[in-house]
């Protein structure tokens, strides 16, 4: 007897099939599509077994929900089973619009592929299967496997392969260069040209698209500032009025809701405006995991911290026996900031998220260190070497004279290639020991790109020279993307000090208002205590937001964070200063 495996998606097409049929009626529709969409993601599964997991789903949640609402009295819990019909229909098409996005970004690669092998005298399709085990562009390297098994496998002609690929993938640029290929191959057309007409309008189009994304990107921070920044301010404001007068009256704006806000709410406006960035950014294929892996790695630490600094302050009903040596740092620290009682709390939190993200800035600018900011420099070699390859010395003795000029942070990389060009070493090893050193992928496309240039036609000219072009012209955009988005870190700095110069200038006003007018005193330790730690929250959240929106990673945001609440503890004391007179009249 054969033994087949337990699958959910199996289990539910076998048992709940009946609803996934009446699923199908609503994904299914002209407008909605999702059987288009599973195959546009990638997701290789039928859709008939898809709409029954969403259904098998459906009911797990409504019973999981009405039996804890049943006992709880959580009745907003019934709002779960909809939101499995929605995250049904959101999640595919969500992969394949990424897809799509990631797909954009390396079809003007490959066609600057194409197009420079075609000057070299390879065919389209000769030159898309040696791009099948390049790391570099993982969707054509993807596409380009299930193009070569319908060759090889069912029989295809190479070129109707390349039209069956161009309409199972959802980028529009894929589509438009594959089937524009074929068809100026069927009706005899130059298609050298054609590529590299095609290749530059690609290139076009993603200006167009970097210029789009820095107006995107400027209006989300501005968004972002307007609505976290100011809001905070807004409600904190109320919720100090409100908790100052409670004696006099009534508010519904209690102190559960504030930190329910600025400790729930507050995070996810932050991650819905940092995911609205990724949508919205330009990403390259191959992105550097060290610094979030360091950031995992330490999360233990921050945990910690949070545990022994901040937790005995803030809830001290929680606090821990061996937290006791760093409470008392903490209190030497207020002390030494001849701060009051009350702000344990924030500075514990402060110290905790500083020490949590550190390694994570390190280790980001140890992976920086090694090939970023060498994109021009590649770019400026590239160009003298077309232009010294066309005085007709082969490309091995035109390396090993530019190898004595200067390419900044290239210079040392063509040193060591000159070196192993003279012990004999082929081209490919070569790359492979460039590869191993640099952590930009730009730079590493387009060494990619001239060893296959060179292996393949030698190097000739004209295949630099069409290489060297794309490889300005990317140059170009990428020095555009960082000047558009440079000013962009000014907003969030004014943003934050404008929110806690505010909000404890006006502790100090509250204070001086309430002993002076309503003859009590305020529990000021207390008041500091409610208000200051979301602040700092929230500071940290602004710098990772303003690291993905203006330099499109959140590895570049904990530095800003740093920053950012390093400066609000140094606000603090220079604030309270200019507080006084509010405080004692």
């Amino acid at each position: 007897m054969v033994k087949t495996k337990f699958s959910v998606t199996g289990f539910s097409y076998r048992y709940f099939g009946w609803l996934g049929n009446a699923l199908s009626r609503v994904y299914s529709n002209k407008h909605i599509k999702l059987g288009e969409a599973l195959e546009d993601a990638g997701l290789k599964i039928y859709p008939m077994a898809y709409f029954s997991l969403i259904g098998f789903l459906l009911i797990l949640s409504v019973i999981a929900t009405a039996s804890i609402a049943l006992f709880t009295g959580f009745i907003f819990l019934f709002l779960i089973p909809p939101s499995i019909i929605f995250f049904g229909y959101a999640v595919p098409k969500t992969m394949a619009y990424e897809r799509a996005a990631k797909l954009d970004i390396e079809v003007p690669f490959a066609g600057t592929y194409i197009s420079m092998m075609a000057t070299g005298g390879l065919s389209p399709y000769t030159s898309l299967r040696k791009l099948k085990k390049c790391p570099l562009l993982p969707n054509i390297s993807k596409a380009v496997k299930n193009m070569e098994v319908d060759v090889e496998v069912k029989g295809l002609d190479p070129v109707s392969s390349m039209e069956k690929s161009a309409q199972h993938l959802p980028s529009r640029d894929y589509k438009d260069l594959m089937l524009g290929y074929a068809s100026t191959l069927r009706s005899g057309g130059d298609v050298i040209h054609y590529l590299l007409v095609r290749t530059e309008t690609m290139f076009n189009d993603l200006a167009i698209k970097v210029r789009a994304f820095g107006e995107r990107a400027a209006l989300l921070m501005e968004s972002f500032i307007a609505i976290s920044i100011l809001l905070t301010l807004s409600l904190t404001i109320i919720f100090m009025t409100s908790i100052a007068f409670e004696s006099f009256w009534q508010s519904s704006f209690t102190t559960e809701n504030f930190l329910l806000y600025t400790f729930f709410i507050v995070p996810g406006i932050s991650i819905l405006f940092i995911y609205l960035a990724d949508s919205s950014q330009i990403h390259e294929p191959v992105n550097e995991w060290g610094s979030y892996k360091v950031f995992m790695a330490t999360s233990p630490l921050f945990i910690f911290l949070v545990v022994t600094m901040f937790l005995p302050f803030a809830a001290p009903q929680f606090s821990l026996p061996f937290a006791q040596p760093f409470v008392d740092f903490i209190i030497f620290f207020r002390n030494a900031l001849t701060l009051e009682r009350g702000y344990e709390a924030s500075i514990g939190l402060a110290f905790s998220l500083i020490s949590g993200a550190l390694p994570a800035v390190v280790a980001n600018r140890y992976y920086s260190k090694r090939g970023k900011g060498i994109e021009n420099d590649v770019t400026t070699f590239l160009r003298d070497l077309t232009e010294t390859r066309k005085t007709g010395a082969p490309p091995e003795k035109c390396i090993e004279n530019l190898a004595h000029k200067d390419y900044g942070r290239f210079s040392i990389h063509l040193k060591a290639a000159s070196r192993q060009i003279r012990w004999g070493l082929p081209f490919k090893v070569i790359y492979e020991t460039f590869r191993g050193k640099i952590r930009s992928w730009l730079a590493l496309i387009n060494i990619y790109l001239l060893v296959d240039a060179i292996e393949v036609g030698g190097g000739a000219p004209e295949t630099l020279e069409t290489l060297t072009n794309f490889s300005e012209k990317l140059s170009s955009l990428e020095k555009e993307k960082k000047a558009m988005l440079r000013p962009l870190l000014v907003m969030p700095y004014v943003g934050a000090g404008i929110l806690l110069f505010s909000i404890i200038v006006f502790m100090g006003f509250m204070r001086y208002v309430l002993f002076s007018l309503a003859r009590q005193a305020i529990p000021f330790a207390q008041f500091v205590n409610i208000l200051l730690p979301p602040l700092i929250l929230q500071v940290y959240l602004t710098g990772l937001v303003t690291g993905k929106i203006s330099q499109g990673t959140i590895s570049k945001g904990f530095e800003h964070a740093i920053i950012l609440v390093t400066l609000a503890i140094a606000l603090i004391p220079f604030t309270n200063l200019i507080s006084m007179p509010f405080q004692w009249g």
